[in-house]
């Protein structure tokens, strides 16, 4: 098996059809299940950074561990909301938090809006979150696309009719369509910045341009989001079942990436005027194992895993624990 940063191979899936299902439509719902979304996340960990497990102290609110920390680093989906609810206690610990003077930041693999429209969200549903608390997986794409690019990219292809624009001065941008060829050939490398209307048509045109040599920038490395009475399909599971079709150059972004956590870090230092942090004293609160925790514990941060909502809402967080050998270092039921 060949490995490199960008690169996992894994077992084959069934093949790929051209048709225009919706994967996130109500008809998808008993798809995506638990072990489903773990078996996807375990066939990508070679493309995770390493970590030191945890010792999983076990307590029932995020709230009570505020004093075991100086600073907050929140998951969204999972942790804050499901889909447009909020999730109960949610403004308390923000509100906690604000009191005792804890910055908070929302560190989200969410890549389809920008980071004013994130924050303009949250503050709709009645969160006190501003933008700059927000560090999307947009923003390491878009610091990656601005200052580590191959110079020759110029034309970097959009997919998902719902991705608002990334902001690249010198970067022409080519929004492809599912139902036609018309520019995929054109473009240096393709992003996939969301899932939200993905189907399979979007699938056999991205795999058959990434299998041509086309490079493939996957903004959210999410395999699975939690949504009431269901998982969504996220951009991460569209990556897995390309690696497995034999593309090979598939580059990675947000979270469990060490990209994302570096933003993360120069956000909080930026918005605090702070640069002395101590990273034990910085809590990773997230729902999924494979992204926040392990990612947060690679970054050196303390990790927390939220059982009561999210991933694990229906039970199985400590079988996964074990199955995976991610354990973070606190386990809540609830924030």
């Amino acid at each position: 098996m060949t490995i490199n940063m960008y690169a996992v191979y894994v077992k084959p899936l069934l093949p790929i059809h051209h048709e225009s299902l919706n994967m996130n439509n109500t008809s998808g719902r008993s798809l995506l299940d638990i072990d489903k979304i773990l078996h996807v996340y375990e066939d990508l960990r070679p493309i995770m950074p390493a970590h030191t497990p945890g010792r999983g102290h076990k307590a029932e609110r995020m709230r009570d561990l505020l004093d075991h920390f100086d600073a907050l680093m929140l998951d969204g989906f999972g942790v804050l909301n499901i889909g447009k609810d909020i999730i109960p206690g949610a403004i308390e610990l923000l509100s906690m938090a604000a009191d005792q003077n804890k910055p908070v930041l929302v560190v989200t693999n969410g890549a389809t809006q920008n980071e004013q429209m994130i924050g303009q969200k949250y503050a709709d549903m009645g969160l006190p979150v501003l933008s700059p608390q927000v560090v999307s997986s947009r923003a390491a794409v878009t610091h990656w696309l601005i200052h580590d690019r191959p110079a020759e990219w110029r034309r970097i292809g959009v997919v998902d009719h719902m991705a608002a624009d990334l902001a690249v001065d010198d970067v022409t941008l080519i929004r492809l369509d599912d139902k036609n060829a018309d520019g995929w050939a054109d473009c240096d490398a393709i992003a996939v910045m969301g899932a939200t209307m993905w189907n399979e048509a979007w699938q056999a045109r991205l795999t058959e341009t990434a299998m041509r040599g086309c490079p493939v920038l996957i903004a959210n490395p999410d395999v699975a989001a939690p949504h009431p009475g269901r998982f969504s399909f996220e951009p991460g599971y569209f990556a897995w079942q390309l690696i497995t079709a034999g593309a090979t150059d598939i580059r990675w972004f947000g979270k469990p990436h060490q990209t994302h956590f570096d933003l993360s870090m120069m956000r909080l230092e930026h918005i605090t005027d702070s640069y002395n942090w101590n990273r034990k004293r910085i809590a990773m609160v997230g729902d999924t194992l494979h992204t926040d925790i392990l990612g947060g514990a690679a970054a050196g941060l303390t990790t927390v895993l939220i059982t009561g909502h999210g991933l694990f809402r229906d039970g199985g967080a400590d079988t996964a624990m074990a199955r995976t050998g991610i354990t973070p270092d606190f386990v809540v039921d609830t924030i």
